[in-house]
């Protein structure tokens, strides 16, 4: 059965009472006519790079507006679907990015019921690199090629499916796991990462190791 519309020509609003719209049945109420057809509405979306959700509060949908609120940096949203869905590709959709993507690029979980991540192994990546250290995927991305694309030490590249730490100034965030992201000094690989925590970032111990060894040359 299609839906009924308003009388009023050129109108595609659904049909209310009296054979008009909700807002031509109020014209005509009021003033015992139903005019020209109303122009169509505009729905504003949110202003976050990509979000197409309707526009709530202060330029944002609503759950970038409670990110705000929150004192949270804006993010996008993640994306509720199935997790049994696949395209005709037999790909899996991210639920951040909604990215359709080969299921080798989700992370096993137990727990979902199609026995994967809901979410692709990059977009895994940039949370934990923006919960962690204040930065994105494409941020670690830069980093990298700008030390040649290996470790800001040795220079040696990861090996495959491996990656390089990030390396911040303990001294600024004492005590904490996670960094600021304003005392970030570069990627280590797994050797240089551990040595520089061994040695605790005193530069008087490296002097001294470094006289060490070149004694024992000597």
């Amino acid at each position: 059965m299609s839906k009924r519309t308003c009388d009023v020509p050129g109108c595609e609003r659904a049909h209310c009472a009296k054979g008009y719209c909700h807002a031509h049945w109020r014209e005509w109420r009021q003033k015992g006519v139903a005019g020209a057809p109303f122009p169509a509405l505009v729905v504003r979306v949110c202003t976050f790079e990509g979000c197409e959700k309707p526009r709530l509060s202060r330029d944002l949908c609503q759950g970038h507006m409670l990110q705000k609120k929150r004192g949270k940096e804006l993010t996008p949203l993640r994306y509720h679907h199935r997790s049994t869905e696949r395209d005709e590709r037999g790909r899996k959709r991210c639920s951040t990015c909604a990215q359709w993507r080969n299921v080798s690029e989700f992370y096993p979980k137990a727990r979902q019921s199609d026995g994967l991540s809901g979410y692709c192994r990059r977009c895994d990546r940039d949370m934990r690199l923006r919960r962690n250290y204040g930065i994105s995927a494409d941020h670690y991305d830069s980093m990298l090629a700008a030390q040649g694309g290996g470790c800001a030490i040795c220079r040696v590249a990861p090996g495959e499916g491996t990656s390089l730490a990030v390396d911040h100034d303990h001294a600024c965030c004492p005590g904490r796991k996670k960094s600021c992201g304003e005392c970030l000094r570069g990627l280590l690989c797994e050797d240089c990462n551990r040595v520089l925590g061994m040695f605790r970032d005193d530069p008087a111990r490296f002097e001294s190791a470094i006289g060490y060894l070149a004694r024992g040359r000597s």
